[in-house]
């Protein structure tokens, strides 16, 4: 078998690429399939890797091979000053795998970009009004007008994997302009979601580690963070906190939730009656008890007890991907529905190649068409 021919690599490059990333030497090396030590010295200019190994490493830091060739390492922004523009991801140092997620996202925002402008299309989020308002409820009240999500219609959700509201959600989301993603890259703890914030297409993420019904909370709480960042409002300790009233109160109007919850009752175990009002509303359990408990519904040492109840059951069972094992499905999930649909026009309007195309959603030229009979098949 013939060998790889060696790739004349330039050495701070190799090294930039690995450090923009957070990888240590011996990560990397054990990713590219490279002894630690010889790693190192391709770094230093003293060695240098195979093309395949060279190949290796670019997908290791999800770069384009052609910038471990280059003259010099790219002027990038330094990574502090790119991650602190992404509300909800977790504090600082972030791993290597969520630096990669938040550069994905932020390339697909600049792609959508470049698609929208080949389509001569103005991008929906320049063109929202939304009045912003401090108010959590006030805002909310205003943003399900513009969602456009009927609260009749919100009640014919009722499913209890939780996907149909989720996909609703998004959906709902994606039609002002904004890119969801769903990525299971990190677990729960470590990172719930983020908004990506930026004038003309902000995106947001989602673990699919979670529970669907939680997904649908966190889009709508990130949605929050982006309204907040267009009215230019500071941030602050209580950021959060406010976020999470204002998805309470889109997913869980104040005096219809008050109306269902009263009509759910009946049961002499508080508990189920906060298990069917979640149903109604597509929220998880442990949501609609903290709703119950924030607008005084049931004595305040019960619905302690329910929540705590819910807390030791669990939420609801994690799960991952976008209904659970279809390839298809699962990328656009990932890609986000906007963005997949983005493509597939300009690939109509022939301002795209099919190869580029295929670039855009990682995925192979005669797997296009199947991909896109998927994405019909969700619509």
């Amino acid at each position: 078998m013939p060998r790889s021919p060696r790739a004349v690599v330039t050495p701070s490059a190799l090294s930039w690429a690995r450090e923009s990333v957070g990888y240590t030497i011996e990560d990397a090396a054990r990713r590219i399939g490279v002894s630690a030590e010889r790693l190192e010295r391709a770094e230093q200019g003293d060695h240098l890797l195979t093309m395949r190994q060279a190949e290796a490493a670019a997908r290791a830091y999800d770069r384009p091979l052609a910038v471990l060739f280059a003259p010099e390492p790219p002027q990038e922004e330094p990574p502090e000053a790119q991650l602190r523009r992404l509300p909800g991801a977790p504090p600082l140092p972030w791993p290597p795998e969520m630096r990669l997620l938040a550069r994905r996202v932020r390339d697909r925002q600049g792609a959508a970009v470049e698609l929208y402008d080949l389509l001569e299309e103005t991008p929906p989020w320049t063109e929202v009004q939304v009045e912003y308002r401090d108010t959590p409820e006030e805002l909310a009240q205003d943003v399900r007008n513009v969602l456009g999500v009927p609260l009749d219609e919100q009640r014919s959700w009722q499913d209890r994997s939780g996907y149909r509201p989720l996909r609703a959600w998004v959906d709902a989301v994606e039609a002002l302009g904004v890119l969801v993603m769903q990525d299971g890259t990190l677990p729960v703890d470590r990172m719930r979601g983020f908004a990506s914030t930026r004038e003309d297409v902000p995106a947001i993420v989602v673990n699919t580690n979670d529970d669907p019904r939680a997904r649908a909370f966190t889009v709508v709480h990130e949605l929050g963070h982006l309204l907040r960042a267009r009215a230019g409002v500071a941030t602050g300790a209580w950021t959060e906190a406010w976020c999470d009233d204002f998805a309470a109160s889109v997913l869980t109007p104040r005096d219809e939730f008050a109306r269902d919850f009263e009509v759910a009752g009946g049961s002499p175990d508080l508990l189920e009656t906060v298990d069917r009002v979640a149903l109604v509303y597509g929220v998880t359990p442990h949501a609609a008890g903290v709703r119950a408990s924030r607008l005084g519904l049931a004595p305040e040492d019960e619905i302690r007890n329910v929540i705590a109840r819910i807390r030791l059951r669990g939420a609801g069972a994690a799960r991952t991907g976008e209904g659970g094992g279809d390839h298809y499905r699962t990328k656009i999930a990932r890609l986000g529905p906007a963005f997949v649909e983005l493509v597939f026009a300009a690939l109509d309007t022939q301002a795209l190649s099919h190869a580029v195309a295929s670039g855009l959603l990682r995925e192979k030229v005669n797997h296009l068409p199947t991909l896109r009979e998927r994405l019909a098949a969700r619509r």
